[in-house]
């Protein structure tokens, strides 16, 4: 009876134990995710900073992608071209990791495209004006948010209500400066007010 009562507690430890492993990216499709991503050539969308002390790296820097972690909550291990020096981002993804997950926060960072190929596609979809703002990070009133997005990059949080029909949103970037943030008002879709 005891024997049998320590078969049954094992075979449901080791049943939990498999849940656990097979929440991470099975080894096929980490590797696909290593050979599409490493030594990748790619422009900072956003400023990267480092996991340790190895500082930041601004917007529309060209790096090289040199691994991309995928346990825990994920990280993609950067080198400049410059300074040769690297940068280990967190990704900050929530479990399980899937390569979909991956795909899309690593969008949120970098630009794939070359600078001058991104700069004639913004003029094919927004127009001249736009383009101009997004390659220089600018905003204006009125810009659609799909380009202040563009422009800006990816917020780190949203907040949005809805008033008489109209429907408001708070973008909240980071700033440079620790702890700090700015923030982008929108008022159904476009950019009406925003901190500089």
């Amino acid at each position: 009876m005891l024997l049998l009562f320590a078969t049954g507690v094992a075979m449901s430890a080791c049943s939990s134990v498999k849940k656990v492993v097979v929440k991470d990216i099975p080894l096929e499709e980490q590797q696909a995710l290593l050979d599409k991503y490493k030594d990748r050539e790619v422009w900072t969308r956003v400023t990267l900073h480092d996991m340790g002390d190895a500082g930041s790296i601004p917007r529309d820097e060209m790096l090289t992608i040199v691994d991309v972690a995928m346990h825990f909550k994920g990280s993609v291990t950067v080198k400049t071209m410059k300074r040769k020096n690297k940068v280990v981002q967190a990704l900050e993804l929530d479990p399980p990791l899937t390569p979909a997950k991956i795909d899309a926060k690593l969008a949120d960072l970098f630009w794939f495209d070359d600078p001058t190929i991104r700069h004639v596609n913004f003029i094919r979809k927004y127009g001249k004006k736009t383009a101009q703002a997004i390659m220089d990070h600018q905003l204006f009133a009125g810009m659609p948010a799909d380009a202040a997005r563009d422009s800006w990059g990816p917020p780190i949080s949203k907040q949005t209500n809805e008033l008489g029909g109209v429907v408001n949103e708070r973008w909240i970037y980071p700033t440079d400066t620790p702890k700090k943030t700015k923030a982008l008002d929108l008022k159904d879709g476009k950019v009406y007010h925003w901190d500089e």
